[in-house]
């Protein structure tokens, strides 16, 4: 089992900070919050209720795209953290471009939810 990573706000911007193209401002602070701390949700003291990693990953991206946190780039953002939360997991994962915007489209008309996200991860995992 790789071991649970519990990530702040001040590490989403971290992400942004290297891969946005410009000083991205931030949109919504709250919507900024909930996309940093949704992945640890607990059912109960101690219980994850997103157990997987993939699941857990997909709470960056799944956000990002549906409360739009930033004023723009937030497929690439919310992709960023993504990506570096399922390598930092040991679980390292790699989408071709045309894959990643397709989901993304899923995810803002609503047609993927946070599952169809993680099980999108899961497929793409490097072995």
């Amino acid at each position: 089992m790789s071991p649970v990573i519990r990530v702040d706000v001040g590490w989403v911007l971290q992400i942004q900070a290297s891969i946005s193209p410009l000083n991205v401002p931030i949109a919504d602070w709250g919507a900024l919050e909930v996309m940093a701390d949704r992945h640890k949700f607990e059912r109960e003291r101690g219980a994850l209720y997103y157990e997987e990693t993939p699941s857990r990953a997909a709470t960056f991206l799944h956000t990002a795209l549906l409360l739009r946190p930033f004023t723009d780039y937030n497929l690439v953002i919310g992709w960023g953290c993504t990506h570096q939360y399922m390598g930092l997991s040991g679980q390292p994962v790699q989408a071709k471009d045309e894959e990643l915007f397709d989901l993304a489209q899923a995810v803002r008309s609503q047609e993927a939810d946070l599952r169809a996200v993680a099980q999108r991860l899961e497929s793409w995992r490097i072995v």
